[in-house]
């Protein structure tokens, strides 16, 4: 009986972490955003609003958090691989091009592999409003598509909770 209700509490806190921030604090809302063609799904911890966009004259979708007064602003958007090789050939290129388009003057970028693909972070700090604002961005390439997500907030706040689960619980489907 004991070992049953062991299992149980297991269970109960594996179907947890999903909703628990690495920092321990809840995340009281999550959205699944899935975008058409694209091998990825991205976890939203606010409301969202979602926008098409073209980008090269491919139509994609753009999901971004809606504002709250208290989140950090996140933005994801997905776009097909025209050649998967030549990407990661000039993915530096590819970071330092999005981290410029954040305003972001000598970002930090760094590259590796792992289970979802070859990942991609450029990260900087850009005055806006009097406040020192950190943009970090990430991006995925998997087999078929390429997953780009945003978050900047407050330098003095990064990374919060809701920053850290969103960039940490990217899924391949």
């Amino acid at each position: 009986m004991r070992c049953k209700a062991l299992i149980i509490a297991s269970v109960y806190l594996i179907s947890m972490i999903p909703s628990i921030a690495i920092g321990g604090s809840p995340i009281k809302y999550s959205e699944s955003i899935t975008f058409p063609g694209c091998e990825f799904r991205v976890f939203f911890p606010t409301k969202i609003k979602k926008k098409n966009v073209f980008v090269n004259g491919i139509e994609s979708l753009m999901v971004q958090s809606v504002y709250d007064g208290e989140s950090p602003f996140m933005r994801a958007e997905c776009l097909p691989l025209a050649d998967l090789s030549q990407t990661i050939a000039s993915f530096r290129n590819v970071l330092e091009n999005q981290a410029r388009m954040a305003g972001i003057q000598n970002p930090e970028i760094t590259m590796e592999r792992s289970s979802l693909g070859v990942v991609g972070t450029y990260a900087g700090i850009r005055k806006a409003g009097g406040f020192d604002i950190k943009f970090f961005g990430k991006l995925i390439i998997g087999n078929v598509s390429i997953l780009s997500i945003l978050v900047s907030e407050e330098a003095a706040k990064f990374p919060s909770d809701k920053t850290i689960y969103f960039l940490n619980t990217v899924e391949r489907e």
